[in-house]
């Protein structure tokens, strides 16, 4: 910060038609320094703010979602997509790219979503902070469906995974069922479902009626570009 301070004044001297060299006694001290101790104190001072500057590891200039996608920070990411919800665009531009760089994007994007879906339709009353909860969950499963070369067989989903998200799906209808009904899910929690059955494949005990009800209700048209790279859902869907 002190270098790029002091750059600062120098160009703004410069462009003011001043001489850095003359300014620069400007800053010398009024008396010569007393002994050598102290002129090796100075020395010391002004050199030290420059140092760290070296050691600074190069994943500093990384975007912040690449940074925590790498590190598998399932938390970090969730606080950073939620900071950052109203920019969804550019989110929906930087946060595909950044999940390929985690060691096992699908077993990371599971930890991200959580358990949020047991949450019954209550919990997300108007005005409800839980609603920006759920958009990050939803705004990952999208993501996830967009990951470059997503859809070509390429990524390899680990069998406990594939396990984990069938139990989570299951549950999910099993909640939207005691509810009313897929047909009759509210939007979010429909688009949800839907989003986690195209990443980690449909459960048996799902109906081609219960595909239909919910595209019908998840407004499907906004996330049909995602959907149609699912390796799971679009072969079943003319």
């Amino acid at each position: 910060h002190i270098e790029s301070i002091e750059n600062a004044i120098d160009s703004e001297l410069k462009s003011n038609g001043v001489d850095i060299a003359a300014s620069s006694n400007l800053h010398q001290p009024l008396s010569p320094p007393r002994n050598n101790a102290s002129a090796e104190t100075t020395v010391t001072v002004s050199q030290s703010p420059q140092e760290p500057a070296e050691t600074v590891p190069e994943t500093s200039n990384k975007p912040e979602g690449e940074r925590l996608c790498e590190l598998m920070c399932s938390k970090g990411l969730r606080r950073y997509i939620c900071g950052n919800i109203s920019h969804r665009a550019k989110l929906m531009e930087e946060i595909p790219a950044a999940l390929k760089l985690a060691k096992e994007p699908a077993k990371f994007v599971l930890e991200c979503i959580g358990k949020f879906y047991l949450q019954g339709r209550k919990a997300y009353s108007k005005d409800s902070p839980m609603i920006s909860a759920r958009q990050v969950s939803l705004l990952i499963l999208e993501s996830f469906l967009l990951m470059p070369d997503p859809g070509k067989g390429k990524l390899k989903i680990e069998s406990s995974v594939k396990d984990e998200a069938e139990m989570a799906a299951v549950a999910w209808k099993k909640r939207l069922m005691g509810e009313g009904g897929l047909a009759a899910a509210e939007q979010i929690d429909a688009r949800g479902l839907l989003l986690l059955i195209a990443c980690y494949g449909v459960p048996s005990d799902f109906r081609s009626m219960d595909l239909l009800d919910l595209i019908r209700t998840s407004g499907s048209n906004e996330i049909v570009g995602a959907l149609r790279r699912s390796p799971f859902l679009a072969p079943m869907i003319s």
